[in-house]
């Protein structure tokens, strides 16, 4: 609903998703967790291995012996699975599974033993589900020939895994549309040729700011800056102002009092209700596929509040076009109407384009520069990247595994090296991009492409507004500058000391503070974005505590203070700008003014002497740290208690100095974030007087954030898609397919056990080098009996005999002492065919 608008029941959520997907719990709830949530995600990635199997063209009762683990590999396509990877995790589970990686018939008794190797006790012991699970993995091109079981091999395995999800279409992945229309696009179009229709509700998306599912995100940017303008161009000049003045006596409390509380109310409706009037009306063609008449709503608005205004000169109650050639007016007035021009040029091209050929370049460019299209196919290519890089990096755990000499005769579990070798990596780290380099991997499209960055509306936004203060207060300083006092002043300093020009002493601080202020806006508008990604990336990696944090809560309480930002990020540019300018102009004017001469002189004496003195103690330490101290060790403690005596003397005075230093670095620190705020200034302990936050702006930019992230991150994304197909298809994912990918992330991915929820999770909570192999607490019945002396006579090592040599290499692993093979190779073991049928074992020999 809060992402496409679909309205589904809750029956609907418990029968067709969370009844095929998830699971139901022991207290008789539904839910999924999170490995039911990653096997949905690796379904667009299991169809690729697929057809890469299937073009491969190779016999499907044999597994390639001639590359590594999962080391085949496209080179050069990060969005492509490995062209082993079922085979490869098929080796594993077999492995683990039975004790070697030979290959079996496709039985009931075999899935039963590989759910139970895995923990899935309850789904082992369920029949209907086991002979689903076969039925699955039986691809249609295979039949018995001459009553002869078919084996589970790579082919059957990659069917079981993909047989039930063909209604995902991978080319969606490299297409230029939205998610929605990749499912939807035949019921957009009126033409339904199968499965369900959905309901959909208006939800206006075209001001929805907390998803951004209108169609353009340049031209709501552009539509705040433009209402900015507008505002402080016609509704707040001074025809405004005197129509809404009251006869106030100068000190009559009550008066004044009456007059403010007007000035509010006044100011409340010009924003309240014109401008949502006009933000509405505007952005009403705002949206994909939008009617003709919304688009020339939003073109008569435009016209109406910023392009007519510009050209007319009226006086309409609280609004009022009539024109003033004073100070910065021309400029706003320009400036406004620019803005709707621009603004007009959106939707005029989108009309337009419904008379383009449909692989046009002028469309292309339409859907590159002013689409929304362009960054949701952008989100969906970094799901495919990150489901990859993570599948490839579980490989290179199971690679490092293979080359420590984890397996030895095929004894050990996979299963166990890879925890082992997972748990030496698990703590590694990848460095955050600097400014630079995020500004590098913007331009360069990698943020978007690989990483699925959403930038948010507000942002953006208030990105495009800095810049505006950055133009307005340049217009201003040289209106100033141009203006007749100023220059009288001037000629008045010239006459101060005759046959000498003395306006320099002026116009030197004046340009160095408009210079420092301009500066200080071109370095905070270069800081938003990079710090709004690094924030993302930061919640993504777990660098900031998220939902099982304590504090993560605020951060999911009153999201709609979000709509605080843009006039925070507009007005905090704008007071910290003229506050750091006047600041530095005053202090190099007080500098350069000759009645200040002596005081600055003998205080440059004073910093002189102090900077020298420290600089002396900082030589002097350096020496006698080196000589006397080991970190918090003394090698003298004679001399250390000497010399910390004479410090603590001597610091005395150098403490004026110090703390003088640090009140000044924290009066300019706070006004520099003013207008920063993305990042908190203040930390936890400072930031709170009893009950009182003092910055809650750091916060709700969070809030920000993670909104539009928990509705535009990859995963999010996909999991919508894989979703809205099951609305779609009833027959769009089953139980058995769904088992299937859960035991292909077992065997993968084994460390991810630990967020599996079901009945047996407290059995397997705690890490087991031979995985779930322990004493249940019951003997086994006598389908597992006849079960096992099977395995003993095919000559598979029994149960007892595998805990055996994987104790002793245990103890190899802790101790360094017992017998333990080790890998001739980096390729797996050569694949046993014990318990296979003669004459397919002579067809396998001879592929």
């Amino acid at each position: 609903m809060s992402r496409h608008g679909i309205e589904v029941t809750e029956e609907e959520v418990l029968d067709k998703i969370i009844g095929t997907f998830g699971q139901r719990t022991v207290d008789s709830r539904s839910d999924i967790d999170l490995i039911q949530l990653l096997a949905l995600l690796l379904i667009p990635l299991l169809l690729k291995a697929k057809q890469s199997l299937d073009q491969a063209q190779q016999p499907s009762n044999t597994i390639r012996r001639q590359s590594g683990t999962c080391l085949h590999r496209e080179k050069g396509d990060s969005r492509w699975p490995d062209a082993d990877i079922i085979e490869s995790v098929l080796r594993m589970m077999l492995h683990d599974a039975t004790g070697d990686a030979s290959l079996r018939p496709l039985t009931k008794e075999l899935i039963r033993q590989i759910l139970r190797f895995y923990g899935e006790g309850e789904a082992s012991n369920n029949e209907q589900l086991l002979d689903e699970m076969v039925l699955a993995a039986t691809p249609d091109s295979i039949t018995d020939i001459e009553g002869e079981p078919i084996l589970l091999d790579q082919h059957s395995f990659a069917h079981g895994l993909t047989h039930d999800v063909q209604h995902y279409n991978i080319d969606f992945e490299n297409s230029m549309t939205t998610n929605f229309h990749d499912v939807f696009s035949d019921e957009q179009k009126g033409d339904v040729k199968e499965g369900n229709s959905v309901k959909t509700v208006r939800t206006l998306s075209c001001i929805d700011y907390t998803a951004d599912t209108f169609r353009s995100k340049s031209y709501v940017v552009i539509l705040w800056v433009a209402w900015i303008l507008t505002y402080f161009s016609y509704l707040q000049s001074q025809n405004v102002l005197t129509m809404a003045k009251l006869q106030c006596d100068e000190f009559e409390f009550g008066c004044t009092l009456a007059q403010g509380i007007l000035n509010w109310l006044v100011i409340m409706f010009q924003l309240s209700v014109l401008g949502s009037i006009f933000i509405i009306a505007a952005s009403a063609g705002n949206v994909k596929n939008a009617n003709p008449f919304l688009m020339v709503v939003g073109i008569c608005a435009t016209l109406i509040f910023i392009v007519l205004p510009f050209f007319l000169e009226l006086s309409v109650g609280v609004v009022s076009t009539e024109k003033s050639r004073e100070g910065i007016n021309p400029v706003l007035y320009h400036l406004s109407v620019i803005c709707g021009f621009v603004l007009l040029i959106d939707p005029v091209m989108s009309i337009f384009q419904r008379f383009l050929p449909e692989k046009s370049s002028l469309l292309m460019f339409v859907q590159k520069h002013m689409d929304n299209t362009r960054l949701e196919a952008a989100v969906k290519r970094a799901a495919s990247f990150k489901m990859n890089r993570l599948v490839r990096n579980a490989c290179d755990v199971h690679k490092a595994a293979e080359l420590d000499g984890g397996i030895g005769q095929g004894l050990e579990t996979r299963y166990g090296i890879a925890m082992l070798a997972f748990a030496k990596v698990s703590d590694q780290k990848e460095e955050l991009p600097a400014f630079r380099e995020t500004w590098k991997r913007i331009w360069n499209r990698e943020l978007f492409e690989n990483e699925g960055i959403w930038l948010t509306t507000h942002v953006l936004a208030g990105n495009v507004a800095q810049v505006t203060v950055c133009v307005l207060l340049a217009t201003l300083f040289a209106i100033v500058y141009s203006g007749e006092l100023f220059q009288q002043g001037l000629d008045h300093l010239d006459k101060l000391v005759p046959g000498y020009s003395q306006r320099w002493r002026l116009l030197l601080p004046l340009w160095f503070g408009v210079i420092c202020g301009e500066l200080t806006i071109i370095s905070i508008i270069s800081k938003y974005i990079p710090s709004s990604i690094n924030t993302i990336l930061q919640f993504r990696s777990g660098g900031f505590e998220t939902l099982k944090g304590n504090s993560f809560l605020k951060l999911r309480y009153a999201v709609d203070n979000s709509s605080l930002l843009f006039g925070s990020i507009f007005w905090g540019t704008f007071y910290t700008s003229v506050i750091v300018g006047f600041f530095f102009m005053i202090l190099l004017g007080i500098i350069m003014w000759p009645d200040f001469a002596q005081i600055i002189g003998v205080l440059f004496a004073n910093i002189i002497g102090i900077g020298l003195t420290v600089m002396l103690k900082w030589i002097v330490l350096r020496g006698y740290r080196r000589v006397t101290q080991q970190g918090y060790y003394r090698k003298n403690v004679v001399i250390s208690n000497v010399v910390n005596i004479i410090l603590e003397s001597w610091n005395l005075a150098l403490g004026i100095g110090y703390m003088l230093i640090r009140g000044l670095y924290f009066i300019l620190a706070a006004t520099m974030f003013i207008g920063r705020v993305d990042v908190p200034f203040l930390s936890q302990d400072a930031c709170f007087v009893g009950p009182i936050e003092l910055d809650s702006f750091p916060l709700i930019f969070r809030k920000d954030l993670l909104s539009h992230d928990a509705h535009r991150h990859p995963y999010i994304e996909r999991l919508g898609v894989m979703y809205m197909l099951k609305l779609r298809h009833n027959d769009f994912g089953f139980r058995a397919g769904t088992h299937w990918r859960l035991l292909f992330i077992y065997a993968l991915l084994p460390w991810m056990r630990k967020y599996r929820r079901n009945d047996e999770s407290l059995v397997i909570s705690e890490f087991k080098f031979a995985a779930n192999r322990m004493w249940t607490g019951r003997m086994p019945v006598e389908s597992e009996r006849s079960f096992e002396s099977s395995k003993q006579e095919a000559g598979v090592p029994s149960e007892l005999e595998m805990l055996r040599a994987e104790n002793n290499n245990l103890r190899m692993l802790l101790f360094g002492h017992g017998k333990r093979s080790h890998l001739t190779s980096s390729c797996p073991p050569a694949p046993s065919l014990a318990g296979v049928p003669s004459n397919l074992q002579k067809s396998v020999n001879t592929a």
